[in-house]
């Protein structure tokens, strides 16, 4: 149970056990008078505020192959998490929605990934998922960055140079992997996650 709650049940309880005392006459005789003021204001307990949403940890945590984004992409409310964090979202997006999505988030503010200025997320998932985002470094830098090095031919064209989130098996030939790859601006690199359908 969340502090503010518990404050509140506590309030809510000592208000119940003066009512209940002064409804019974309990030491009324006794007892000297309290000031009205005092009984009649009820005491107002303070519910924390929701944390803000942390676009950049959560680009960071994805980007990494240590999120969820599709499960959150498909919340319907996860966009107006977004969308009050200052994240635009593209029309295409289809957040909130079950199937088959894709998409771009570009950020309202300045955030970074591993250092470099992010520009634009773009992701979907279908038989497989990405997630990619779009910075500003050379290739190098982000390779560098991740700890990427050459990937089998297996992961083909699009995946050159990666880290894979676990060894390769019978069962598993194409394990997820992080990767860096060149973007289509001059100047950028996308680095993200991919997962394969077995």
């Amino acid at each position: 149970m969340n502090r503010g709650l518990f404050q509140s049940a506590r309030v809510r309880g000592a208000l119940l056990a003066v009512s209940i005392a002064v409804l019974s006459g309990c030491g009324a005789a006794d007892a000297p008078q309290a000031a009205p003021k005092a009984a009649s204001a009820p005491a107002k307990a303070s519910v924390p505020a929701a944390p803000a949403f942390d676009f950049e940890a959560w680009v960071a945590a994805n980007a990494s192959c240590q999120g969820d984004y599709i499960a959150d992409l498909q919340d319907a409310k996860f966009a107006q998490r977004l969308l009050a964090s200052g994240v635009r979202v593209s029309e295409d997006s289809g957040i909130g929605e079950i199937g088959v999505g894709g998409g771009t988030l570009t950020p309202g503010q300045p955030i970074r990934l591993h250092g470099f200025p992010v520009k634009q997320v773009t992701y979907y998932y279908d038989s497989g998922a990405m997630f990619a985002v779009l910075v500003e470094a050379d290739g190098a830098q982000a390779r560098a960055a991740i700890g990427a090095k050459p990937l089998p031919q297996t992961y083909g064209p699009d995946y050159h140079d990666g880290v894979p989130t676990a060894p390769a098996s019978e069962d598993v030939p194409m394990p997820d992997i992080q990767f860096v790859r060149a973007g289509k601006q001059p100047g950028t690199q996308e680095i993200g996650c991919v997962g394969f359908d077995g």
